[in-house]
């Protein structure tokens, strides 16, 4: 904060200091939160035991698709606002703005779920109190914080460091629990063992265990050069499908699904059974980390889009100012105050099953219109792309229908029981895409029309020679050297 009072105007640029290590730290980072051990325990109760691994894998080989689709659209739009731009070139700007803003708060949910889960372990193992977790939460949220704000080297280089230390210690720890003696894999590969419909919310919620991998493009005012998104894209989802698949099959493994099932901490039971106390302590520091993990690469790639908004007039121009080291400061400090306010509302109500059912939805849903934008934008943008998904117009169209029917999928799954459906995550996506759409055709009129007049007020004008008064005379004749006098 010290640094806001010294903010540079609107004008400065980001700095291009993002690498393809760190790209890929960042796009994995957001992706493999705490909430992504839940989200496996999601899938096995819909795909029981090792039955769960191929729909991780089926799920893994559908975000490639994402992968491809999202680097074309990143070619062609290489900016922080990118997805706004690509949405409205095919949905119109209104929409477009509603459905980003939607999206947005993704990050948020991921953020607050996520903090909760880290709070309830440590709690479980550190015996607290609950107001003692949450002050654990509110360090991380800060450490995090005072990351991004002293620039994005530091911010980088923190997500490169930690993401690969909880996607490597998760992989080696659920290795001991797979060749640990005496557990038994429980059910055979049977994929379609509980019904069709059943199957499809397997890969849905598998799709979430990558989910919000796909916001690294909003980096891209960042990257030192175009090719450092795509291959974040693509290595991205394959450490997660590495680390996800090894940690179900160690569940499958060492763990009854009976006590994996309303467990806020899937993970410690894993390192229990595996380890005793020092696999519990080593899953504990690894969710510990999550928290910087997810805190610090969500705040680095939400802030950025919420910059490029503001200085599209689409948010209060504030957001829009950088710090010393480049950083849109305000949009940071509020992204850390919002997601501690939306944690302190899970930590109450005790509802991040729900954050879950919703993410997923919302993610199914964004890929869908990703596909439509690709399927759109080949007849209308005709110039070159950096990237161009092969087969394009026909994967897309399978995009569309594909998630468009996992958003179906989603949206009305029962995240506390697998056989029952539930409107509960379709009507939260409602709420927010209303609250979304009154904020575009109410108050972003009103920035933009503040923002003109700005303009306005700033462009010089030419005033015309003011005539004269008769009091005054004639105005006197220019006085011009002759042409032969030297000047």
């Amino acid at each position: 904060m010290a640094d806001a009072a010294t903010a540079h105007p609107v004008g400065m640029a980001l700095r291009r200091s993002i690498g393809t290590a760190t790209a890929t730290a960042t796009s994995a980072g957001l992706a493999f939160a705490a909430i992504d051990y839940l989200g496996v325990v999601s899938v096995l109760a819909y795909a029981p035991a090792a039955t769960a691994i191929p729909a991780i894998f089926i799920g893994g080989v559908i975000v490639l698709l994402v992968s491809g689709i999202f680097s074309e659209l990143n070619g062609l739009y290489p900016s922080a606002a990118g997805i706004r731009l690509y949405l409205g070139r095919t949905v119109g700007d209104r929409t477009a703005l509603a459905v980003t803003f939607t999206y947005m708060t993704t990050v948020v949910l991921v953020i607050a779920a996520d903090a909760f889960l880290i709070g309830a372990a440590v709690r479980h193992v550190l015996r607290e109190p609950a107001v003692l977790a949450y002050v654990w939460i509110a360090v991380l949220l800060g450490l995090a914080t005072g990351a991004n704000l002293r620039g994005v080297r530091l911010a980088g280089w923190v997500q490169t460091v930690v993401t690969y230390t909880v996607l490597g210690g998760t992989a080696v720890l659920s290795v001991v629990a797979i060749f640990h003696v005496g557990g038994a894999f429980r059910h055979p590969f049977d994929l379609f063992g509980k019904g069709g419909f059943s199957s499809i919310q397997a890969v849905a919620f598998a799709l979430f265990l990558y989910a919000a991998f796909e916001w690294v493009t909003t980096t891209a005012e960042e990257a030192r050069t175009p090719p450092v998104i795509t291959r974040a894209l693509f290595i991205a989802p394959v450490l997660i499908w590495l680390a996800s698949s090894l940690f179900a099959l160690g569940l499958a493994h060492l763990v009854p699904f009976s006590h994996l099932h309303g467990s806020a901490y899937p993970q410690l039971l894993l390192g229990q059974a595996a380890l005793g106390t020092v696999g519990e302590l080593w899953m504990l520091a690894l969710t510990v980390l999550t928290a910087l993990n997810t805190f610090n690469g969500g705040f680095l790639v939400a802030s950025r889009f919420i910059y490029a908004a503001a200085r599209e007039g689409n948010l209060p121009r504030p957001f829009a100012r950088l710090n010393l080291q480049a950083v849109p400061w305000l949009a940071v400090t509020s992204l850390a105050l919002v997601s501690a306010a939306v944690a302190a509302v899970v930590f109450a109500t005790g509802q991040w099953l729900l954050l879950v059912a919703v993410g997923a939805t919302i993610e199914a849903g964004i890929y869908a219109l990703g596909s439509l934008c690709v399927v759109v934008l080949r007849r209308r943008e005709t110039r070159e792309r950096p990237f161009r998904l092969i087969a394009g117009k026909p994967l897309a169209v399978f995009g569309i229908v594909l998630f468009s029917v996992l958003f179906i999928a989603t949206g009305f799954s029962d995240p506390k029981n697998a056989h029952h459906l539930s409107v509960a995550p379709i009507s939260v996506i409602v709420v927010l895409a209303s609250l979304s759409t009154a904020y575009v055709l109410i108050v972003v009129p009103r920035l933009r029309a503040a923002a003109a007049a700005r303009a306005a007020t700033a462009r010089p004008r030419r005033r015309p020679p003011r005539p004269a008064t008769e009091a005054e005379g004639p105005p006197p004749p220019s006085i011009r050297p002759p042409s032969d006098v030297p000047r």
